[in-house]
């Protein structure tokens, strides 16, 4: 890792197969399509449905930003987009916070295994708030969940641009 020439790694969770819980993994889609206006040290990864196999993906850059689906955020509407960092996703104060993962493991429960076994870079976690958990598969987001792909990518490259200026 350099200093001088920060490197960011973006990481989409979720399950295409199951609807809202895919955004994570159709946010990294949108961001591929604009690669060619991001940064050369910016990479994109779709994790699908992450698991400790995530782990990896936190080592060798300055900066990993993760965009995944929660539920019960309190937040009250579909399609809010939540921002947290490492140190919020680790407090027990917010432990049950509503911060869900229907995947293998939550990002805070991968998280907390991470700070125990690995240096760990500066971590920013996007969480789309989707509702609740759908049951059949689709391929489709909602309405509300859709709009917010487009509306965290900005978020995203937000914290992008801060680390190249």
């Amino acid at each position: 890792m350099s200093e001088s020439d920060p490197s960011v790694r973006i990481i989409g969770c979720g399950n295409l197969l199951m609807g809202d819980d895919g955004v994570g993994v159709r946010v990294v889609e949108a961001l591929e399509k604009r690669a060619s206006d991001l940064p050369e040290k910016v990479e994109i990864h779709d994790a699908g449905v992450c698991g400790l196999d995530i782990l990896n993906l936190l080592d060798g850059v300055n900066k990993v930003i993760i965009i995944d689906s929660i539920v019960g955020s309190g937040s009250g509407e579909k399609g809010s987009i939540l921002r947290f960092g490492l140190e919020d996703l680790l407090s027990k104060a917010n432990e049950h916070a509503g911060i869900f993962s229907a995947h293998d493991f939550g990002i805070s429960d991968i998280l907390t295994i991470a700070k125990h076994v690995q240096e760990l870079p500066e971590i920013i976690v996007f969480g789309i708030e989707i509702g609740n958990i759908q049951q059949d598969m689709s391929m489709d987001l909602s309405p509300e969940v859709l709009d917010a792909v487009g509306r965290v990518i900005p978020y995203v490259v937000e914290e992008i641009s801060g680390m190249h200026q």
